[in-house]
């Protein structure tokens, strides 16, 4: 018995250990992309491979950078070939030994010198413009490439929305060298004819290489127009001066004195005395059209009163605006009416009344 017990715990243990010995970790390897410059590289194939394959292993999927990188789960303690590559770049590979989570920067050089520009930034001052308003549209431009630009030329696509505010439409220089900055400031003016939307304005960079090979990159800017309402009040009537709780009328006119329709028009009041509405809708008002509001204002307090009447709309954008205007009236103090209450005659005072009246003297 004790024998065959012994047997059993050597058979156990000798099919243990192996399964212990098979248990793998993994480990993380992200390869992060750059070039020469250190700008992060997207859309570079990354593949790894093992350095000393063995029979159960599976293949590694390669992978596109995204944000300049590219991660893997990979199998702890071992070696592994990794390669990237990327069309205008010389191809990359090296070794590691993955032992635990690890980064590997990895930075690709340009097959040749080309110059590459594009603009870095730009600005459009006011940001919001008007029909018939101007405008000034504010470019950094830079060379990203491996060469120097010669013969730059910025020029900007003319459209029936926008035009240069002076004769040329375009700027030029001489070069733009690896690594350098220039800017560009053109104003323009918007057509009256315009409507609100977000306009693109395309931008046109040409240029040449040392050896004389011309390029062309375009480039485009959003421009934001928007008509802007003009509601004005008018025909405004009512009395500057009254009584404490006397009732007066006040009357005016909403107008919209521009070229086009504005909704969502609306009257509000701010006041502190009685008013018989204190806010009135009108919706839709088309170019050159006008509505009325009237009200009874009864002010329950003397002393000066100033009240607001409020103009709200929306525009193009459905973006609620609204305009105010103050008004005052002076209010007096309402003097009670003095009753006169007839004193009660003594008995000689009748007497006298009587013998008046009797002799018709009264």
């Amino acid at each position: 018995m004790k024998k065959g017990f012994i047997v059993v715990l050597i058979i156990v243990s000798t099919v243990l250990i192996p399964c212990l010995t098979r248990a793998e970790e993994n480990a993380e390897l992200t390869v992060v992309v750059s070039n020469i410059y250190g700008d992060l590289i997207n859309d570079a194939r990354v593949s790894v491979k093992y350095v000393f394959p063995q029979d159960d292993d599976v293949d590694i999927p390669y992978q596109f950078t995204g944000n300049g990188k590219a991660t893997f789960s990979l199998e702890a303690d071992r070696e592994y070939a990794v390669s990237v590559t990327k069309a205008g770049f010389s191809p990359h590979t090296e070794q590691v030994d993955l032992e635990e989570d690890t980064t590997l920067s990895v930075t690709l050089e340009y097959v040749q010198s080309v110059p590459l520009l594009r603009m870095k930034r730009y600005s459009v001052s006011p940001e919001q413009v008007g029909p018939g308003e101007s405008f000034q549209l504010y470019l950094v431009i830079e060379n990203e490439g491996t060469g120097d630009a010669l013969n730059v030329t910025v020029s900007f696509d003319l459209t029936e929305n926008f035009s240069p505010a002076q004769p040329a439409s375009s700027a030029y220089f001489e070069r733009l060298d690896i690594r350098e900055l220039t800017s560009v400031l053109q104003t323009f003016v918007v057509s009256g004819e315009t409507v609100s939307g977000v306009y693109d304005l395309t931008v046109t960079l040409s240029y040449s290489d040392a050896s004389g090979s011309s390029y062309t990159v375009q480039e485009t800017v959003g421009i934001s127009v928007l008509r802007k309402p003009l509601i004005k009040l008018l025909n405004v009537d009512y009395p500057t001066e009254v009584m404490q709780d006397e009732t007066f009328k006040f009357s005016s006119d909403i107008a919209n004195v521009g070229r086009f329709a504005v909704n969502g028009v609306y009257l509000e009041v701010e006041s502190d005395m009685d008013w018989e509405y204190n806010s009135y809708y009108i919706g839709s008002l088309e170019a050159g059209d006008f509505d009325s509001f009237e009200a009874e204002v009864v002010p329950t307090q003397p002393g000066e009163h100033t009240f607001i009447i409020r103009i709200g709309f929306v525009d193009d954008f459905n973006k609620e605006h609204f305009q105010e205007e103050s008004f005052s009236v002076s209010v007096t103090e309402k003097v009670p009416e003095q009753t006169y209450t007839p004193e009660e005659k003594g008995l000689w005072q009748r007497f006298i009344d009587f013998l008046k009246s009797f002799l018709g003297l009264d």
